[in-house]
């Protein structure tokens, strides 16, 4: 009826098929939908408690407000879950490997079973002879009902062995590649956090030296705010002088609040780290200087980095994972031994046959054993597992591309991370230079101001440029910083110390804030 095909398809892309009972209702107009709280305890929801509950002590606070970089790296690695999820994820796949051995062991089945068991069987014609009854004497011979009442236990063992399993070895290879990926995944793990929970380190510092240093500044543009409103009470300013030191106050008290934003922002992301909720104890033990120096060739740190990073390791692994599996597909084509042994046995107890005459304590057993070889094997699947191996084929050589991929993005990123470690050290000596230049710029300025030589404009750019000069350095040094742990962590080639640095650098604000004598009128 090839009619009623074309009409059952018309009315199907038509969207006008409707079956008996299922017809959609509309929601009337006058119905609301309900609200949250009426449909949020609807289905099943966790059973027991949450499964990331507080399984973990909190740490002192005591030590959190003077935090060292390595030690809340080590706590990091040792309390994120994060790290502990790929730890468990190692410990599965081991599961798994020991699993694929377990294959070469048989499996052995124990099924057991018992009950009553009754019957009672009705006869249109009398007994018979041939029942197996003899007739003369016991009245058998009309009887045309039969009753049966016994108990009855059956107990089966079945072994099975696969004595030839050709996906057996390909399996536990699969498996043993899948391990090595979790304990490299683990490893990535590990390492990610750490240097995660140092930048965060890092970015807490900045934080840090942008409030205090923009304190000091706010102190010096209140300072010379006071001093053109006395000005202009003495009659020797205009307005003008009070507007332009209000608008750089302003500007550099709108920094500040950003900067103690930013502060709250790094302990929250710190203590997220950390798996702690004392994030207001956080408080690094250093105040933001230079690491150090990264004293290695490039050279040196693309060889140790290609040998480092594990994520080019799992890619090689991917490629072997999918050749394994290619070789369980294919051997699918391949016979499969097995040697299956069986022993089934029934025990009766109470009458076992219909009818009289009933045996009195009447007991049975029945035992049952057979053992055989069995050859298993598929000779067509229209191609399907061909097709899977190819596929999986494909799999390892797309893994092999992304090593090359991986590879040559190591080596851009290890490039990269060694330019911005060789320029970033001059970037940091020439910003502390600058901010002690402005610094003594804007000292002078005011004097010569105060003096009543200059402009407040010349005042006004000193300002500016102290501020300028000050939160580039702090961004500058922090950069600089994060880029020596990423290094670190790219190639684990160690950072080596830079007294020479750090002497050069000194302390920058050590005389940011203008002291308060300026202020006086001369």
């Amino acid at each position: 009826m090839p009619w009623l095909l074309r009409a059952l398809v018309g009315s199907v892309s038509a969207g006008t098929l409707s079956l008996p009972g299922l017809r959609a209702q509309p929601l009337p107009a006058s119905v609301s939908p309900p609200e949250v709280k009426a449909v949020e305890g609807l289905g099943a929801g966790w059973p027991g408690p949450a499964p990331t509950g507080d399984r973990l002590p909190e740490l002192p606070r005591e030590i959190l407000g003077a935090l060292t970089m390595e030690q809340a790296a080590d706590w990091a690695v040792d309390r994120n879950p994060v790290v502990r999820a790929a730890y468990q994820s190692l410990v599965a796949a081991q599961n798994s490997l020991g699993a694929a051995y377990a294959s070469w062991w048989p499996t052995l089945n124990f099924s057991l079973n018992g009950g009553p068991y009754g019957s009672k069987t009705f006869y249109n014609y009398p007994f018979s002879a041939s029942a197996g009854f003899p007739i003369s004497g016991s009245g058998l011979g009309s009887v045309r009902v039969f009753e049966a009442s016994y108990f009855q236990a059956i107990g089966q063992v079945d072994t099975t062995w696969n004595l030839i399993d050709p996906t057996r070895s390909a399996t536990i290879w699969q498996n043993r590649y899948q391990v090595r990926q979790a304990a490299d995944s683990y490893i990535i793990a590990r390492r990610d956090q750490r240097l995660k929970t140092q930048s965060a380190f890092i970015d807490l510092q900045r934080a840090i030296a942008a409030v205090q240093t923009g304190r000091e500044i706010v102190a010096n543009d209140e300072l010379l705010y006071r001093l053109a409103q006395t000005r202009v009470r003495m009659g020797v300013a205009s307005r003008l002088e009070v507007y332009k030191q209000q608008t750089v106050l302003l500007a550099d008290r709108q920094s500040l609040l950003l900067a103690e934003q930013q502060v709250e922002t790094a302990r929250a992301n710190l203590a997220a780290l950390l798996a702690t909720a004392s994030l207001d104890a956080l408080r690094p033990s250093t105040t933001l200087a230079p690491l150090g120096a990264w004293p290695h060739s490039l050279d040196d740190t693309l060889t140790a980095s290609i040998a480092y990073r594990k994520v080019l390791e799992q890619q090689l692994l991917a490629v072997q994972t999918n050749e394994a599996q290619a070789q369980i597909y294919l051997a699918t084509y391949r016979p499969t031994l097995q040697l299956i042994t069986s022993l089934y046995w029934t025990k009766g107890v109470g009458y076992l046959n219909q009818g009289p005459p009933f045996v009195p304590n009447a007991r049975s057993d029945a035992w049952n054993g057979s053992a055989l070889l069995q050859v298993t094997f598929t000779g067509f699947d229209g191609g399907q597992a061909r097709m899977n191996a190819a596929a999986a084929r494909r799999q390892a050589a797309a893994a092999a591309e992304t090593y090359s991929a991986t590879l040559l993005q190591v080596r851009s990123e290890v490039q990269s991370l060694v330019a911005q470690a060789r320029s970033g050290r001059s970037i940091v000596l020439d910003g502390a230079d600058r901010v002690k230049a402005a610094n003594g710029a804007l000292r002078l300025q005011t004097l010569r101001f105060n003096a009543g030589y200059g402009t407040i404009t010349d005042v006004v750019q000193a300002q500016q440029e102290i501020s300028q000069a000050v939160s580039s350095y702090i961004q500058n040094l922090a950069t600089y910083n994060d880029t020596l742990v990423q290094l670190s962590r790219s190639s684990g080639l160690a950072i080596a110390g830079d007294p020479g640095l750090i002497e050069a650098v000194g302390h920058p604000f050590q005389t940011l804030q203008l002291p308060a004598r300026l202020a006086q009128m001369r």
